[in-house]
């Protein structure tokens, strides 16, 4: 992608989102896909086979790979969208799953692209983007602890590394939608994947979709305080990797 071109179409990206055979994955591709990105899906999953062209997929294990960094060097946006809630169990094994899926696997994505992009030209850095779902379970209550903890947590050390972010971070809080996840949703995934599309183009770097009026007041207000608090009672990294 050239300036030329972004001016000309600001989604004319290459755009990877993981979680990408869920409900809100396939939403957000189509929606990207229609208004001009390029797309790659990251899933556990095959890509879908519903009669229209095989989307360009990757199919992922959780862990950090050649394939998964190579992909991810080449893209300009990284939507961190996949997850699992383990709803009403609290056993060992869905402790460790959620806790591998929501917090552990999306923090070396994070970890990795914005290591990626500190060693990118400047011109490079300037156009790539990271998006990370956090979910409403950031600020709020979900009805599954687990989940919970793994959201909140990962929120927590996404305000720690915004602080000095080399490209742009946006967070997205979004209230309960039908999915694979939560199946008594609310919302369509269609819906929230639109708005979410509308407010990036607006520029906001703090996207909330959600019905429950508090979450509007106290996601930014919990962001404001873990970023004051972190200021506080972290320092930067000594290193700048930046070339």
């Amino acid at each position: 992608m050239t300036p030329t071109d972004e001016r000309h179409n600001p989604w004319s990206r290459h755009i990877a989102i993981t979680g990408a055979s869920g409900a809100l994955g396939m939403a957000l591709r189509k929606g990207l896909q229609r208004r001009g990105a390029t797309v790659t899906g990251i899933s556990r999953r095959p890509a879908p086979q519903d009669g229209g062209p095989i989307p360009d997929w990757l199919v992922w294990n959780g862990q950090i790979g050649a394939a998964l960094e190579a992909l991810l060097l080449d893209v300009d946006v990284l939507v961190i969208n996949h997850g699992v809630n383990p709803l009403g169990r609290r056993d060992a094994t869905a402790i460790a799953e959620t806790l591998q899926a929501n917090l552990v696997s999306a923090q070396a994505l994070i970890d990795l692209f914005l290591r990626q992009t500190r060693q990118l030209p400047a011109q490079r850095r300037a156009h790539r983007e990271l998006w990370v779902n956090t979910s409403e379970a950031e600020v709020g209550p979900a009805f599954s602890p687990i989940y919970e903890v793994s959201k909140r947590s990962l929120g927590t050390l996404l305000t720690l590394q915004s602080l000095d972010a080399p490209c742009t971070i946006r967070r997205l809080v979004l209230g309960p939608f039908h999915s694979g996840l939560n199946p008594h949703g609310p919302m369509s995934a269609d819906f929230v994947a639109e708005r979410i599309l509308d407010l990036a183009a607006w520029d906001l770097r703090l996207i909330i979709v959600s019905f429950n009026p508090c979450t509007y007041l106290l996601a930014p207000l919990g962001r404001f305080v873990n970023a004051v608090y972190g200021r506080l009672c972290t320092r930067p990294p000594m290193v700048n990797a930046d070339p």
